[in-house]
């Protein structure tokens, strides 16, 4: 034979198992027989994974990154029986497997704990019963859940003003799925809904939150959190504390242990200013009623950081306080803190009053006070000629709140003097500030006072006075303007107030403004203003030393006029010693008829002036009156003589009162001479 025999046996079956005999028979040699023992192998069937909750699938998960793996892997068949063995990748991981009733053989495999490198990792099934042929296998990928591995608020180290929009953002790494991210403030969660975040590839998460930083946000904790919403636990934080800058916010207090409708005069007072800000205040300042205050502690004002204090306080300061700060983000006020003191009654008018009546004329007195409590309860009294003090009778006059009225009739000369109003409150009796009201016989007016002109123009002008004293009754006042050259009044004008608006004048023409108030009792002594010329300068002469203001080109005049003078002091007292020899000075006096148009200046009767000079005609504080009355013993002012001006003078004159004035200029050279000369006549 030239092949050896062979036995093809196709499709092997479990049961072409056994023991197959070859016989081979020789011609000259024994029969052999050769006994060979066929075993059949049956591979196992297909390994099947399952999860832990029953469900096979090849991607197995999601699971939690470090959480437990179970698996279960079964195979059925085999002959001989497979080995079950899990393996991670090309690593062994369990080769433990148990025979079930069922004919199934099955490896349960627990593997913890997962880490982020096992994402995706291959855990593989083998099902072997023969090193002859390849394994079954099955393969199972794992899907994992990864925590945030970072967060980062990206715009931290920036300063922030308060109510501007600021987009904040925040980047996490390492999530998967993205990561959640949310905001919070002082653990409070930011209900407002930031940007949608976006993702990449390499799990890096973005979100923006726009912020519109307020003043309360100062100091408070921002956190973006980012946490993947599937693992407990695995949220990581990324904190700022604001830094919100503004500008101060203030607030005024009073002090907290003061009660406020309890403070009276004399008694330490307090205020606190609260002020918030950022960065901090660089200066705070105190206002009473729109009035800054400065620490001065002679004055009893103290300031100490942030606390006003206020010593031995008055009346006056009553009112409105407030504080103020500062810092680089702006200026800012407080609220006003009203600050009432509680005080006896005062007279509310700070001069005398005076008041003109006549004989059997009921005229009202009327006091009011300045109190708090403005419950006033009156006393009034009276001090005559004689100097006698008299009570009135509550019924004689009558009260409400702050303010009493008086009707008083004078009948007698001892009815005139002066009237004394003074009231109580709950807080004391105010004796110390009465109301004074001189009640004098009515009579002419006093001349009006310092006059001036102004706004002036080619051919017009004003011209305004001061009131004097309108002696007891209404008054009203008189301009008359004389043309100088043609001795006729020109202008005339009659007015409650003095002031005057004269118009339509001719150019270059000197005038004379006459200026004198009226009542009922006659006029008062005239102011004269002389040498008016439009477009010129003034020259004033009257009683009351008003003065008109010069216009530059004439102002230079004067001061070379002032030159001159020195040159002429010389002459000047020589012209002096001189008049002292010859005669006394004679006294210019204006008189104005009421039958003429015109206006004269004519030569009162010569009066000698003795050495005591004007305080001899009379005592400047007693009121001037023609039939004696009151002269010598009711006086109108409280000055000191030394600081009174002088009074017009009245002379006689062939049956007539006139006024004496003194001539004087501010224009021309005269002005100096005549000046000086009457200084030394007065001397």
């Amino acid at each position: 034979m030239s092949d050896p025999a062979h036995l093809l046996i196709s499709n092997l079956r479990l049961e072409d198992e056994g023991l197959y005999i070859c016989r081979v028979d020789f011609r000259n040699s024994p029969t052999r027989n050769l006994r060979i023992n066929l075993t059949i192998i049956v591979p196992p069937n297909k390994p099947v994974i399952y999860d832990a909750n029953g469900v096979t699938s090849q991607n197995i998960g999601p699971y939690n990154e470090g959480s437990d793996l179970l698996l279960t892997c079964e195979v059925y068949g085999g002959r001989p029986k497979p080995r079950v063995s899990w393996w991670l990748e090309n690593a062994m991981i369990d080769d433990s497997w148990v025979d079930r009733k069922d004919g199934a053989l099955v490896n349960h495999l627990k593997f913890s704990p997962l880490h982020r490198h096992h994402l995706n990792a291959r855990f593989v099934c083998l099902a072997s019963n023969t090193n002859q042929t390849l394994p079954q296998s099955t393969v199972a990928i794992l899907n994992l859940n990864l925590r945030p591995l970072s967060v980062s608020i990206t715009t931290k180290d920036t300063n922030l003003l308060a109510d501007k929009r600021y987009d904040i953002e925040c980047i996490s790494t390492g999530s998967r799925p993205p990561a959640s991210i949310t905001w919070w403030k002082n653990n409070k969660q930011i209900k407002k809904s930031p940007q949608n975040p976006t993702t990449d590839d390499k799990n890096v998460t973005r979100n923006i939150l726009n912020l519109i930083p307020v003043i309360e946000d100062d100091g408070k904790i921002l956190t973006c959190r980012s946490e993947n919403q599937f693992i407990l636990a695995s949220a990581v934080e990324d904190r700022w504390r604001l830094n919100v800058q503004y500008s101060p916010r203030v607030t005024m207090q009073l002090g907290s242990n003061l009660i406020p409708d309890d403070i009276k005069e004399g008694v330490d007072v307090y205020f606190e200013c609260i002020v918030k800000s950022n960065p901090a205040s660089i200066r705070l300042s105190w206002f009473h009623e729109d009035r800054e205050l400065r620490h001065n502690v002679s004055q009893r004002v103290i300031m100490s950081n942030t606390r006003l204090v206020l010593q031995k306080i008055t009346r006056h300061s009553a009112g409105g306080y407030y504080c103020s700060a500062y810092n680089s983000e702006g200026l800012a006020q407080s609220n006003v803190v009203q600050l009432r003191v509680k005080y006896v009654p005062i007279c509310k008018s700070t001069t005398e009053e005076l008041i003109g009546a006549m004989r059997h004329e009921t005229i009202v007195v009327r006091c009011e006070m300045s109190a708090d409590p403005p419950n006033v309860t009156f006393f009034w009294t009276f001090n005559n000629s004689g100097g006698e003090v008299s009570s009135i009778m509550n019924s004689r006059f009558t009260s409400s709140g702050t303010v009493s009225m008086f009707n008083y009739t004078p009948v007698a000369d001892v009815d005139f003097g002066t009237l004394i109003c003074w009231g109580s409150n709950p807080i004391g009796q105010g004796t110390g500030e009465p109301c004074h009201f001189q009640i004098v016989q009515a009579g002419r007016p006093f001349p009006p006072r310092n006059c001036s002109i102004h706004n002036e123009t080619e051919d017009s002008l004003n011209l305004s006075c001061h009131e004097g004293f309108n002696g007891g009754l209404s008054q009203h006042f008189i301009l008359e303007v004389v043309d100088t050259q043609a001795k006729k009044i020109r202008f005339n004008s009659s007015s409650t107030i003095p002031l005057f608006t004269v118009e339509t004048m001719e150019p270059g023409v000197p005038f004379k403004f006459i200026i004198y108030a009226t009542n009922t009792k006659g006029h008062s002594d005239p102011v004269t203003i002389d040498g008016v010329t439009f477009r010129g300068v003034a020259k004033y002469t009257g009683s009351t030393g008003g003065g008109v203001g010069l216009n530059p080109f004439y102002a230079l005049l004067v001061i070379t006029s002032l030159v001159l003078v020195v040159f002429l002091t010389l002459s000047i007292i020589a012209i002096w010693k001189r008049s002292r020899r010859k005669k006394p000075p004679v006294v210019k006096a204006h008189i104005r008829r009421e039958s003429e148009n015109t206006f004269q200046s004519a030569e009162a009767t010569p009066t000698k002036i003795e050495q005591n000079g004007l305080e001899d005609i009379g005592d400047p504080d007693v009121i001037p009156s023609k039939n004696g009355g009151l002269r010598g013993f009711i006086r109108i002012h409280k000055t000191p003589p030394a600081k009174r001006r002088k009074k017009n003078l009245e002379v006689k004159q062939n049956g007539e009162t006139v006024a004496l004035t003194q001539e004087t200029s501010v224009i021309n050279n005269s002005f100096f001479l005549h000046a000086f000369t009457n200084r030394n006549l007065k001397s």
